[in-house]
This record gives C-alpha cells, structure tokens and sequence, in this order.
C-alpha cells in the first residue's frame, strides 16, 4: 500500500497538478498547508478569506487568494439557484454564498478547483452539507460515507463508516463496502478483502441487526466484484484467520487480516476505531469522505498541522485518482 510520502511523490512528479481550494484562510495552520502543497509542487492552490484585510503577507505569491467581501458573488448566486432550483430562492442562495464553505463547493462544482478541504473551524454538517446540496453523490451510489485509515508502522486498515451514517440500510452497507474497497484499491492494495462486521458470525447470532448485514452481503453476492469480503463476521473472526477458520467454514476471506472493515451502525464504528487509536497505538487518519461527484473532506477542528497536510495530500489524490 502506498505511504503519504509516496502519495506525495506521485503527486509532485504529475504533470497535471490539481487545485485544491482552502475555505478556511484566516486559520493560521492553513496558511502553512497552503505553502507548503505550493512550494513543495504538489499541488494548486485557492484560499478563500472573509475579509480582504485578514489576508497574510506570508502567503506564497503562488497562491490564489480570494475576499469574498470584495468578489463578485451574482455569477455563484443564480448557478445556486439553478442547482437547487424550487429548494431555494434569491434571499437564502445570496445569504448561504457568504459563507466560504459554500464558495468552495461551488469552485468545485463550476470546475475552478479539483477538490476541497475544511472543518478547523466548520462542523462535519457545515462541510458535508453544501457538498450534498451542490457537488451531489455520484449516481452509482446511494450515499455518501466516510473512512479511516488506521495505521500502525507498516499495517493500514479501513474503518467505515465512523462518522456519517448512524444506521445504513443493507443497500448503502453494499455501497459503503463496494466504496471502500475501490479507496483502499487506488492506494494500491493488492487482492482487497473486505469484512462486514456484525455481533454474529455465519448465522451465530440473530436479530434485525444481523439480518441487515446479512442482506448486504447478499446484495453483493448479485453482483461482479473485484474483491473478497464475507460477512456477517465478529471482528475477532475477522481479524484473525486462525479464529475465522473455526467460527466461519468456508469462508471467502483468504488474508490473515482483511484491508477493510465496514461497522454495521456509527455507534460501533466510531467506538472501535478510538478503540484501536488509544490501546491499540493505531494512528487514526482522515476521515475521508467517499461517494461524492468530487473529492471533499472534513477536518477535525483539533486537528494537528501534520493531520491537515496528510489529509490534504489524500484529497489531491483523490482528485487525481477521479
């Protein structure tokens, strides 16, 4: 699998470079991101700022740097409205294009910038929601989902969904396993296997939970995949090819650990990957969100300046990956 420093390398020695677009620009650890992905060449840069006197003199010159108290905001206005058509009117879209979460999902949209990156200073809902209303899911999936990268030396794991969807239906776990496995892919996971956790194990259990998972791996027996998975499995089953052997007679899982793992609800997810983050020692990288028309991600608001720079890095690969 590929480290950050060789996602890095790939992008520094690309002859497309891809812009990237900061709404966040008064955050001074932003500053030094946006620096750095020009100075190092990896990648383009917008910085949007709320007010034109907050903008640094730091900045690269490189740079493209944005006041939205002195742009032109009509053009974004009435695509907005387009987009939204009946959902919104004149009062709201020329309010909602104040706020640089929303300019950065319509540089996006409009193809000024490749990707987008914020959440120092905005929620998840703050970030996810103009990329919902305006960048939109791609039409093969139902929804959009997030992932971890847990990693420890040389082992990367997939955790999803830890973060966005509360309780998926069979139908989005199908999307969010079939999702993650094509992220872990383009990071040059070879023979991707994914588990679908669950309380059971090959009909050990019972109950609506179970039936959910199970019913997802039944929507994915329907269809031609490029990758392994089984479930419904516990993760001790699925961690462990030893155990798996015994608890899941023939089982398709053929690694001694699997590459991804899909919690069935953002209760276990998210409670298992702070899990394997504080008594496992695995460092717990992104979230990315995956299932949108272009690459957008949320950054924790404690998020450290080598979190943004990793975080950023993935992003403008997955604006290159496409």
């Amino acid at each position: 699998m590929y480290s950050v420093e060789q996602i890095k390398e790939i992008l520094v020695n690309s002859d497309h470079k891809k812009t990237i677009v900061l709404p966040e620009g008064e955050e001074p650890k932003i500053q030094e991101v946006a620096n750095l992905l020009v100075r190092e060449n990896i990648s383009k840069v917008i910085m949007l700022f709320q007010k034109e006197v907050s903008i640094p003199k730091t900045l690269d010159s490189k740079i493209e740097v944005i006041a939205i108290d002195k742009m032109n905001k009509e053009p974004l206005v009435q695509k907005f409205m387009d987009l939204r058509k009946e959902k919104t009117n004149l009062e709201q879209a020329t309010k909602l294009m104040e706020q640089a979460s929303y300019i950065g999902s319509m540089f996006v949209k409009m193809e000024k910038a490749d990707c987008m990156l914020c959440g120092i200073t905005y929620t998840t809902a703050d970030t996810i929601r103009p990329a919902l209303q305006i960048i939109k899911t791609s039409p093969d999936v139902a929804l959009a989902a997030s992932v971890l990268i847990m990693n420890k030396g040389d082992e990367n794991y997939f955790f999803t969904d830890c973060a966005l969807n509360l309780k998926p239906t069979s139908e989005q776990l199908a999307d969010i396993a079939k999702m993650t496995a094509k992220f872990a892919q383009s990071f040059n996971v070879k023979n991707t296997e994914v588990a679908l956790l669950s309380y059971s194990t090959d009909g050990s259990g019972s109950g609506e939970d179970v039936a959910r998972v199970k019913q997802a791996v039944e929507l994915l027996d329907k269809q031609t995949l490029d990758f392994n998975y089984a479930g419904e499995i516990q993760f001790d089953a699925a961690w462990d090819k030893e155990i798996r052997d015994k608890k899941f007679k023939n089982c398709k899982l053929t690694k001694q650990t699997p590459d991804v793992f899909v919690f069935p609800d953002i209760n276990s997810g998210n409670i298992g990957y702070k899990i394997a983050q504080r008594m496992g020692g695995y460092e717990a990288i992104g979230p990315f969100i995956l299932g949108f028309n272009k690459p957008v991600n949320d950054l924790s608001r404690g998020a450290t300046l080598t979190d943004i720079i990793n975080t950023a890095i993935i992003t403008i690969f997955q604006a290159m990956e496409g």
